[in-house]
């Protein structure tokens, strides 16, 4: 017990030089909330393409509007994950302020946002949910 009590406090200690937290506001998740038009440009994607975009070149690769969503998206790192033609998750994560905050303190932000987006069919019609999760 004595043991697992000294590991732990080393550990704690030790993980201050590689890990922070930075507590965000209600305003700042909304602010890192990406535009809520990528969403529908999905679901147009989708409709028009008879399916999911498998990479974000994938999507941006089939027209100017797409590409344009994507301008001044805040997030570095997506993926497209497709469950089936009706139903597929879009995750986003790596902030650019997060990753720069992180290339500028050497630490790792546990508070880093991301999030993702369920896109599903309901009453014959595509809709989406957006998740926040601010960790990473």
């Amino acid at each position: 017990m004595k043991k697992a009590i000294a590991f732990l406090i080393v550990a704690s200690i030790v993980s201050c030089n590689y890990f922070t937290f930075h507590p965000k506001s209600e305003k700042q998740k909304y602010i890192e909330r990406p535009n809520v038009l990528i969403y529908d440009r999905i679901v147009e994607f989708r409709i028009e393409q008879m399916g999911w975009p498998i990479s974000k070149a994938d999507f941006m690769s089939k027209g100017k509007k797409y590409c344009d969503v994507f301008e001044n998206f805040p997030y570095l790192r997506t993926e497209f994950k497709i469950t089936d033609s009706n139903r597929m998750t879009f995750y986003f994560s790596e902030h650019v302020n997060d990753v720069a905050r992180e290339d500028r303190t050497r630490k790792y932000d546990l508070n880093a946002s991301n999030g993702h987006v369920k896109f599903y069919k309901e009453n014959d019609r595509f809709t989406w949910k957006l998740k926040m999760n601010n960790h990473k």
